[in-house]
């Protein structure tokens, strides 16, 4: 690996993930497919994965043990207009 690679620091949209998830009583599952974001439930957080057949799978967080990246994506930047940004006086 070259000094110039620049590595993934954060999930981003479209990438391709393998996650190995803890499971009750020591077992674990792998969950694999394209990152589609993250969503809040109560006061945790989840990854949700667009899986083979298209399905999303929410995953909590919390019961992700590793994770392997099969394909990084670049992070898309966001443009933001004026009429987007909002004001408070």
């Amino acid at each position: 690996m070259s000094m110039v690679e620049k590595l993934p620091t954060k999930l981003t949209r479209g990438s391709r993930y393998r996650l190995t998830l803890a499971l009750g009583g020591g077992g674990t599952l792998e969950v694999m497919g394209e990152f589609v974001g993250y969503l809040q439930y109560g006061s945790d957080m989840a990854l949700t994965m667009r899986i083979e057949g298209g399905a999303l799978r929410v995953v909590p967080s919390r019961s992700v043990l590793f994770l392997d990246i099969l394909d990084a994506k670049e992070e898309e930047k966001e443009e933001r207009t004026k009429e987007s940004e909002v004001y408070f006086g």
